[in-house]
């Protein structure tokens, strides 16, 4: 049985009372935000802290944010196509293979759900719905302990089936040495992305 709230006392202290979903958050992740910002703000302060500046500072800051967060300073900021391009075709054999069946697979599945426009005039008038997709997207992969390539192929592609012309990405500046497979780059190369920025975290978002 439904119980029925007669009494608005019993009410607030029941079904209207407030809880209180204030994340607790890490005390290393606390520290790390003092750290950076040299108070002790939320990670909420310190988020709006670097969108506000990028907004005000543009590509300077989200220099100086990616040198204080992340202790490198992309140079440049977008990754020359001839880049991803040179390191698509190091890409060892199988995994390139691995990366191209992958996205054949997400292309294909995509390619189903696709919505077409339509109108009639049986209903007197003409209705109908009209689908267009968006102009631009833009896309944030995540790095840092790891490479995330499918990431970028089960965002980017569904944008591409849809018929988005512009697509710009944003993944954290890579950190690795010598020759091993820079995976993100290669899989934004296979896609004919062209528009990558070595950004990472709320400055990334900002910048997008």
């Amino acid at each position: 049985m439904i119980e029925i709230y007669m009494d608005l006392d019993h009410a607030r202290k029941t079904v209207l009372a407030r809880v209180d979903n204030s994340p607790e958050y890490p005390a290393n992740l606390l520290s790390d935000v003092e750290r950076i910002f040299g108070e002790a703000i939320s990670p909420e302060d310190a988020v709006v802290q670097v969108i506000q500046d990028v907004c005000s500072r543009g590509d300077s800051a989200l220099r100086d944010w990616s040198q204080r967060i992340d202790g490198i300073v992309p140079d440049p900021l977008k990754v020359p196509v001839e880049e991803m391009a040179d390191i698509a075709a190091r890409l060892p054999g199988e995994l390139d293979r691995c990366l191209r069946l992958a996205a054949d697979r997400i292309r294909n599945f995509h390619s189903r759900q696709m919505l077409n426009s339509w109108s009639t005039d049986e209903m007197g008038g003409v209705l109908g719905q009209r689908v267009v997709p968006l102009h631009r997207v833009g896309i944030y992969v995540p790095g840092g302990t790891a490479q995330l390539p499918s990431s970028l192929l089960m965002a980017a592609i569904p944008a591409q089936v849809a018929g988005v012309r512009e697509i710009v990405v944003c993944t954290p500046p890579s950190r690795e040495v010598g020759d091993v497979p820079q995976l993100v780059l290669a899989a934004a190369h296979m896609l004919n992305i062209e528009q990558v920025f070595q950004l990472g975290g709320a400055q990334a978002i900002a910048a997008l």
